[in-house]
């Protein structure tokens, strides 16, 4: 009896293989000289993204691994050919970092059940960083200018940021720590916290809770709904909306404002 139940078990299995195909991953390096090199702009789909900024690195490092479930192992490669779009190239000042899954043009019959890429990045840490990003989680860290971000969804970690900070996100939590100028948040909804910034911290929330602490600057606040937590400013605080939720300041050097 036991060993009826095992060969169904393994005739279902392998059926499902076919069907759905088994998980299919691949690693792949690209690497781009930094020399006159400004910026580093970096369009990217679904999968993780973490960036690393590393002194006296003389290039810009990516290693991007591609996975993609539920398509047949012999129509990986016409997938890849077809729908993957993977590059590092110069372009004038700029390092151009592309890493996307194309679905546009994919038949429904070879359609994978999921596909991202995840990429591990290391550049110089003097470079400025400008990042769009569909989905998955975000981590920036060691980067000694600015870091701009437009996101769709998921997890936001950046530190050690010398530079500016801008984020325009729509849901998923922002965690900032360390940061060495301005901070611009506009987010649709999820946590964001911001722990020790040098400069004024300006942030504009559809809904979730809101920590800010440690910051050098003024610090302005437009808020939909969730729980405002501020503590330790050495200029003021203005909260310009604050729809629901309980709020509370304390340690301020300047002036408290709040509508």
């Amino acid at each position: 009896m036991k060993l009826h139940t095992v060969l169904i078990a393994a005739t279902l299995l392998i059926a499902c293989a076919v069907v759905h195909g088994f998980p299919f991953q691949e690693d792949k390096q690209l690497n781009l000289a930094a020399d006159g090199i400004k910026t580093v702009e970096i369009d990217c789909g679904s999968g993780y993204l973490k960036i690393k900024g590393v002194e006296g690195l003389e290039q810009i490092e990516v290693e991007a691994t591609l996975v993609v479930k539920g398509i047949d192992e012999d129509d990986i490669e016409r997938f890849k050919k077809r729908h993957v779009k993977l590059s590092l190239e110069k372009k004038g000042t700029s390092a151009v970092l592309i890493s996307k899954i194309d679905y546009s043009a994919i038949s429904t019959l070879f359609k994978p059940r999921s596909a991202h890429i995840n990429l591990d990045v290391r550049i110089p840490k003097n470079l400025e960083l400008v990042i769009d990003d569909g989905s998955g989680s975000i981590e920036v860290a060691d980067i000694a200018n600015n870091v701009k971000l437009d996101d769709g969804s998921g997890s936001i970690e950046m530190d050690h940021i010398k530079g500016n900070v801008f984020i325009d996100d729509g849901s998923g939590s922002i965690e900032l720590t360390t940061i060495g100028g301005n901070v611009e948040i506009d987010d649709g909804s999820g946590t964001i916290t911001v722990e020790e910034a040098s400069g004024d911290v300006d942030v504009k929330d559809g809904s979730g809770t809101i920590k800010i602490s440690k910051i050098g600057g003024s610090v302005v606040v437009s808020d939909g709904s969730g729980g405002i937590y501020i503590d330790g400013v050495d200029k003021d605080v203005n909260i310009k909306r604050d729809g629901s939720g309980s709020v509370s300041i304390q340690n301020v050097k300047g002036k408290v404002r709040k509508k």
